[in-house]
């Protein structure tokens, strides 16, 4: 898929230094997708709040919205990635989660459908469209700072732990809304319990930003006189443009993939436990949900250790394989299974599945573009398909629910044959752009 460049050797930062590589990616990483699934999670309990509650579509309206965050990603990643590659990853990371955390507070204060009628709908809008701005930037000032960050031989654990904080986003936006059904039931996480969550990620993100001043990115230097100009997009286009659609082609079944597995599954399976036993049932769902979360945050490291040893293209081309074969049985059973260790083992085997491509997706396209470009090139590709494919996918099954959900199987199968091709088209091996020399972006 792309040319191996000539390899030269990287300094061994001492462990504290990569201790604070990986916070300094990690933690910032963590509160923003906090953030991003708190939409997610609670949006079938606020949708009442900012539309019509006695609309049958109110659920698929709130679900659009949340595909707006994604339909915006590439105007992030465009500004983002090239601030990113110009100024430094660390300046971008923070820019994009200060961004995303004032979208959050915003909304815990916006007032109601009841109060201030459609216009309750555009406040929704406007911050649908900030936050995904701020998503798209993020994404790749993480996954850059995090590649570059680790030693070769080790680039795949160190990157991993971008896929390991975001499962924690959805770990603590799921542990969050397994507390307030707790405290309260159904009716109060509609009424107020939503804001909370939104009140507590817009604060965890702004304090983020507090915690990891000072961390500065180790993995790249200062830039030199001699070093590239500055990346464009025109550029991108020109001279990588195979790297950027190969990179659209693997995120385009594997985002998808992502979002039904962490979103619309999960809601299927908290549904059929309410239906078949109540509130109590629910509550039991909510917490076999966040239990395999935190399985799949643990083996996001172990995914990335291992492709330290085998190679990144065996563990994408598994997870292109078992998904082709294995979605359509996923979405089937998730909207009929209540057992609850049936429930906890459905979502750990797809996790199991879904960490070959989520723990080692980010170094694959790292590794496909120079220093100068890489932020832009990884971004920007990763937030068109994403955007086409990712976000869309819960909208996109409710949608066609009425048909029984065939359309949609159909569709992600599809998708997640695209990226088995991808991941199947990789080149093996040895170098990467990720070992030549360095020095021409910013820490």
């Amino acid at each position: 898929m792309h040319s191996t460049p000539a390899v030269a050797s990287d300094p061994h930062p001492d462990r504290r230094g990569r201790a604070r590589a990986i916070l300094a990616g990690s933690v910032p990483n963590l509160v923003q997708w906090f953030n991003l699934y708190v939409y997610a999670i609670f949006a079938p309990y606020f949708r009442t709040e900012f539309f019509d509650a006695e609309s049958r579509d109110s659920l698929i309206y709130v679900y659009a919205l949340f595909a707006v965050t994604f339909v915006v990603r590439p105007v992030g990643s465009w500004l983002f990635g090239r601030f990113a590659d110009t100024r430094g990853r660390m300046a971008a990371l923070n820019a994009a989660v200060a961004l995303m955390s004032a979208g959050s507070l915003a909304l815990a204060i916006a007032p109601t459908e009841r109060v201030v009628g459609a216009w309750a709908a555009v406040i929704l809008v406007v911050v649908s469209v900030v936050q995904g701005i701020a998503a798209g930037g993020e994404y790749a000032a993480a996954t850059v700072l995090l590649s570059e960050s680790g030693t070769r031989g080790h680039r795949g654990f160190f990157a991993s732990f971008q896929g390991a904080t975001i499962v924690g986003g959805l770990v603590l936006a799921q542990g969050s809304l397994l507390v307030l059904l707790l405290v309260g039931d159904r009716a109060s996480v509609s009424e107020w319990g939503w804001r909370v969550a939104f009140t507590i990620g817009g604060a965890a993100g702004l304090a983020s930003l507090w915690g990891v001043r000072g961390l500065r990115h180790t993995g790249s230097a200062a830039r030199r006189a001699d070093a590239p100009a500055p990346s464009t997009m025109s550029e991108l286009f020109r001279s990588h443009w195979r790297p950027l659609v190969w990179v659209v082609l693997l995120t385009a079944g594997g985002s998808a993939a992502f979002y039904t597995a962490t979103v619309t599954v999960p809601y299927l399976l908290r549904e059929s436990a309410f239906a078949a036993g109540g509130a109590t049932a629910e509550v039991t769902a909510t917490g076999l949900v966040l239990a395999a979360f935190v399985v799949l945050m643990l083996m996001q490291p172990l995914g990335g250790a291992l492709s330290d040893r085998i190679g990144r293209k065996p563990l994408l081309v598994a997870f292109g394989v078992v998904g082709v074969l294995g979605a359509g049985v996923l979405v089937t059973a998730a909207a009929r299974v209540t057992s609850p260790p049936a429930v906890l083992g459905i979502l750990v085997l797809a996790f199991a599945v879904l960490t070959c491509y989520l723990s080692v997706n980010g170094i694959a396209k790292a590794e496909v573009f120079p220093a100068h470009i890489r932020a832009l090139g990884v971004g920007f590709g990763y937030a068109v398909a994403n955007s086409l494919f990712g976000g869309t996918a819960p909208l996109i099954y409710h949608a066609t629910t009425g048909e029984g959900g065939v359309g949609f199987v159909v569709y992600i199968t599809a998708l997640l044959g695209v990226t088995l091709i991808a991941a199947l088209a990789m080149r093996g091996g040895a170098a990467t752009a990720l070992d030549a020399p360095r020095g021409s972006a910013k820490p």
